[in-house]
């Protein structure tokens, strides 16, 4: 019977291994995505939004109804939270730190001298 639940074991664990692959690759490339947006601010804005709404589904319709319902699950389950990171957040900018980027200098545009 121990040796039973050692390969249910070593099959979770191989199956986690598998999915955080998974999860690294999907995040490579979300991230080669967003570098080919570098310069358009409005395609950059719509990767984070899509980010945001995927967080929020995923914390609504899968994370909320796995939770645990035992107090001693839910102890388990806060002190991963604790040691491994903390809780998931999305930061948003506010407006005065975009505001910034308008207080900083233009670069002076060359004058084009015609002849007329």
């Amino acid at each position: 019977m121990a040796q039973t639940e050692i390969q249910s074991q070593k099959q979770s664990q191989q199956g986690q291994t598998d999915d955080l692959s998974e999860l690294e690759q999907l995040t490579d490339r979300l991230w080669q995505t967003a570098q080919a947006q570098q310069s358009s601010s409005a395609n950059l804005l719509q990767i984070l939004r899509v980010l945001e709404a995927l967080h929020k589904r995923i914390r609504d319709d899968l994370f909320q109804p796995s939770l645990p319902t035992s107090r001693h699950e839910l102890f388990n389950l806060l002190r991963d939270i604790e040691t491994n990171g903390g809780w998931p957040h999305i930061y948003r900018m506010k407006i005065n730190e975009i505001c910034r980027y308008l207080e900083q200098p233009e670069e002076p545009e060359e004058e084009t001298k015609s002849d007329d």
